[in-house]
């Protein structure tokens, strides 16, 4: 038990840091720019709704 005490702060570490290189890659990816771009007009668009 003591093994995982003394490891556990580096595994975790290295966990979280593989987690947030996924979800930089995942968002600066090539094909998402489109994606963000959208999203980015969303404030911008007439609602629909209001007609």
């Amino acid at each position: 038990m003591n093994l995982i005490y003394a490891y556990a702060p580096t595994a975790s570490l290295i966990f979280f840091f593989v987690i947030f290189l996924l979800a930089a890659f995942y968002a600066y990816r090539p094909s998402a720019k489109h994606t963000h771009e959208a999203n980015g007009r969303i404030p911008l668009m007439e609602d629909r709704r209001d007609r």
